[in-house]
């Protein structure tokens, strides 16, 4: 794949994106150069960005899910990381913006639509508001003009959100908030739609801050069970949770959350 993807330019209604293949990586830039997504071609199952690390270490503190829905599909490269590691998921990824994503499909730069994964072209807070299915993770990475839009961070939508998740299921963001007051009224929100079981971590040399919140907590878990369970889950998902996981430690008060 890596020599058939040129250079290229996407213009839709929703986005103004140049695409670099910079020797097989993939970036996708926004009208103003700001990095928005990387997909390593010989390897697309491989996250590029650490972010996207810190919001898959979610699955540290939940089951390995069979349903999953992600609300914003970007390059796909957390779609190609769920299909390699989870090939037995039902993957439901909504984007709002069809035209991107048809070109993307048409480039082979996503997967196709198959059993186990469906494209939904619809708007995310339409969809999670009008959705009856469950989900065992439900990945959010979605932004408008390169934040975090404002009805995502709102208690309804949290509700929503939460709504959507199975017993044992998660809640992860990708977030971009660039004021201090609109994070804390979020997080305490998020915090009392789940009963405050969420962890919150920065993202060092990003700008981004991911945030999870977890429908119900698992089996008690000390230090030493989680380091062993990141160790063996890094090996798996080649991530180094290891350090994303020193992270949440060092950022979150131990017997606040669901560490």
């Amino acid at each position: 794949m890596e020599d058939k993807i040129e250079n290229f330019k996407i213009e839709t209604p929703y986005n103004r994106i140049n695409v670099c293949n910079h020797k097989g990586r993939l970036e996708f830039r926004s009208g103003d150069n700001a990095l928005q997504s990387v997909l390593n071609l010989a390897n697309p199952h491989h996250l590029e960005l650490k972010n996207l690390e810190y919001l898959m270490a979610v699955l540290l503190f939940i089951p390995d899910p069979e349903r999953i829905l992600m609300l914003g599909t970007a390059a796909g490269s957390l779609l190609h990381f769920l299909k390699h590691h989870y090939p037995r998921s039902d993957i439901t990824t909504v984007d709002i913006d069809a035209a991107l994503i048809e070109q993307l499909l048409r480039k082979e730069i996503l997967p196709p639509a198959q059993p186990g994964l469906r494209y939904v072209y619809d708007d995310a807070a339409h969809f999670i508001s009008d959705s009856d299915r469950s989900y065992d993770l439900v990945l959010v990475d979605i932004f408008n003009a390169s934040r975090s839009p404002a009805w995502l961070l709102e208690k309804e939508s949290i509700n929503n959100l939460h709504r959507l998740l199975t017993r044992h299921g998660a809640l992860a963001y990708n977030l971009l908030i660039n004021s201090e007051h609109d994070f804390k009224r979020f997080y305490r929100n998020l915090r009392l739609v789940f009963d405050e079981q969420t962890l919150c971590l920065p993202v060092k040399g990003f700008e981004n801050t991911i945030a999870y919140g977890i429908h119900t907590p698992g089996p008690v878990r000390d230090m030493s069970k989680n380091i062993n369970y990141a160790s063996s889950l890094s090996e798996k998902l080649g991530i180094d949770l290891m350090r994303v996981l020193s992270v949440i430690y060092n950022t979150n008060p131990t017997g606040h959350g669901v560490i």
